[in-house]
């Protein structure tokens, strides 16, 4: 039910839309440092896992010795070479080292953790790069308001001064109407610099200059699903899954460090090319070493005491993380039903402002209105309209958040 409300939304948002944000995309996941650095780790767990396997196979080594000694006294014999020497190859197979599959297991487990953080920071990088493309939008549409504020401000003005030339408004209206007109110039420069730091911010993640599509305002999104379907689909968040996946390395870590105290067993094979001494004749021998730990000062305890504390502290990060996911998931979903109202409230006030700007236009002329009330009537119309196209936006970008935040990408 949860993937196909996700759907839904999906099928609902404006194409436009989602192209351009998959484009910058692209261009992030090709530039993201942080991704580079998660297939790295990736690829060092996987190595670790390789050399850990290696740890259960057996080792093949040729060896070759040469001694030379001061001739002691006496008849010389096997014993009383000046020169000992041998050559051979050396096989060991451990037979039992407590701790070695523990070690194995915990590297697959690693691996598997490392996955499950590339996934996540795929997320990561796909929650930056949805903020940083709204965040553009909103302040390039922004931009536009303002600017059509000062067309309006400045047409104001040229009509107030030729009324005031032919005596019929009074200079008291025209300085206004000026005033108006330099504060929404100090508007365009504050909206002109947000836009470029907007625009530096796309920049960075996509590795260069780079301009999204944009296509037309969306104004109808599919509505939002149950919030328990969202909070059921969070809980397979990558990050949720990597830290279940930490407590369970703590708990081979204390095995490994139990595995100490016992003892280990492996077996020997030597074959000889050659060799001096009373064995030269003897091409082979295989034998069994056992290796029975009695006292270590006390480092096996304590390493297993250390372990059983990360664990420990593992738990807790894991509880705490799926709170603070169920906490973040609630937000954004109760921002998004806020916000499906606030549009709906915003359009109606937009076209109602609108709607009493040019009516005051109109009795402006006929001087049943001040020149006050027509610029407060414009300030407000432009208000209502910049605050209905931020928040169709906001809505949109806060959508797709939601789903980011049950660990689903768009």
């Amino acid at each position: 039910m949860m993937i196909f409300s996700l759907f839904l939304f999906l099928s609902q948002a404006p194409a436009s839309t989602l192209e351009g944000l998959r484009q910058l995309h692209s261009l992030a996941q090709k530039q993201s440092e942080t991704l580079k650095i998660a297939d790295s780790r990736q690829d060092q767990a996987d190595a670790r896992k390789s050399r850990a396997g290696g740890t259960l196979l057996p080792t093949v080594t040729g060896r070759y010795n040469y001694t030379e000694i001061d001739p002691p006294p006496g008849s010389a014999s096997a014993f009383t070479r000046i020169n000992q020497y041998s050559a051979l190859v050396n096989l060991n197979q451990p037979i039992y080292r407590a701790g070695t599959l523990s070690a194995y297991s915990f590297t697959k487990i690693d691996l598997e953790l490392q996955q499950r953080l590339r996934e996540q920071a795929g997320l990561g990088l796909w929650q930056a790069t949805t903020e940083a493309y709204y965040n553009l939008w909103m302040a390039k549409k922004d931009l536009e308001n303002i600017k059509k504020l000062r067309e309006f401000s400045e047409d104001r003005a040229k009509e107030l001064r030729e009324r005031v030339r032919v005596g019929r408004s009074r200079k008291g209206e025209l300085m206004q109407a000026e005033a108006q007109l330099a504060s929404v110039d100090a508007d365009v420069s504050r909206a002109e610099n947000a836009l470029l730091a907007t625009q530096e911010r796309v920049n960075f993640l996509a590795g260069a200059e780079h301009s999204p599509a944009y296509g037309p305002l969306p104004e109808s999104v599919a509505k939002a699903g149950a919030l328990g379907e969202y909070l059921q689909q969070a809980q397979q968040r990558p990050d949720i899954k990597a830290s279940a996946q930490s407590i369970q390395l703590t708990e081979k870590e204390i095995s490994i460090a139990k595995a100490g105290h016992h003892p280990s067993v492996d077996f020997n094979a030597n074959y000889y090319f050659e060799r001096t001494g009373i064995l030269q004749d003897s091409e082979w021998d295989i034998g069994v070493a056992v290796i029975v730990p009695i006292f270590q000062g006390g480092t096996v305890m304590a390493q297993t005491r250390e372990a059983a504390e990360r664990k420990r502290e593992n738990v807790l990060v894991y509880d705490r993380l799926k709170r603070e996911v169920e906490r973040d998931v609630r937000i954004l979903w109760q921002n998004v039903q806020t916000l499906d109202k606030v549009v709906s409230d915003l359009k109606v006030a937009q076209s109602k402002a609108e709607a009493t700007y040019q009516e005051n236009r109109k009795d402006y002329r006929y001087g049943l209105v001040t020149s006050l009330d027509v610029l407060v009537s414009l300030n407000e119309y432009i208000d209502n309209k910049r605050g209905f196209e931020r928040a169709v936006l906001e809505r949109e970008m806060l959508a797709l958040q939601l789903q980011l935040a049950t660990g689903v990408s768009p």
